[in-house]
């Protein structure tokens, strides 16, 4: 029996929402995550797609790390710290809605519904829809063998597609998150947006 034939087989009787919480439940049981990110944004303006790789490390139970190539996010509990190149700024803000990069798939159920879901080949495909205020509101999550997310998509707040393509992934804690919020960089101006 080919592989695809048996994963079909394995989801055939099980519902959307028990699969997307198996896969819930395999990161949140996890010491930590590490993926290794390609993000893709097309623009309906601009013809050629914005692309960048991205490093992004979560440590249980609020702590996360994003390392772009202009960009820095971390956030640790109800309080983000973003640090731009391109801006020159450092920005201290509270997390809304969902910022919180992990938690669509940790805690799924609280801030989103599942709208549908399809199995494509090995893979399974689920849509999700924000609760009230929750952001991103529209949600694509593909899921492939052994309950691994492939990629992410959703619209930005410009309306511009966001794609997050998974390239590398380690279920570990990491070794430690980039603090950079510590000593703020010559020349960059620190905006507090928590005041």
């Amino acid at each position: 029996m080919n592989i695809s034939l048996s994963i079909i087989l394995l989801f055939a009787g099980l519902s959307g929402d028990r699969l997307l919480s198996d896969v819930s439940d395999r990161y949140s049981s996890a010491k930590g995550i590490q993926w290794h990110i390609r993000s893709v944004v097309n623009s309906e303006i601009f013809d050629e797609a914005d692309t960048t790789d991205i490093k992004f490390s979560y440590s249980p139970p609020d702590t996360f790390s994003l390392v772009g190539e202009n960009e820095k996010i971390c956030g640790i509990g109800d309080t983000l710290w973003v640090l731009s190149a391109r801006h020159r700024q450092l920005q201290k803000k509270m997390v809304e809605g969902n910022s919180m990069p992990a938690a669509f798939i940790l805690n799924w159920r609280d801030d989103y519904d599942l709208d549908s879901f399809k199995t494509v080949g090995s893979n399974t495909i689920f849509n999700l829809k924000g609760k009230e205020s929750v952001k991103p509101k529209d949600l694509i999550i593909i899921v492939g063998g052994k309950k691994r997310i492939n990629s992410i998509s959703y619209p930005d707040t410009k309306g511009d597609r966001v794609t997050l393509t998974i390239r590398r992934e380690k279920l570990d804690r990491p070794g430690k998150h980039d603090l950079f919020f510590l000593n703020i960089p010559e020349g960059y101006e620190f905006i507090d947006l928590t005041q």
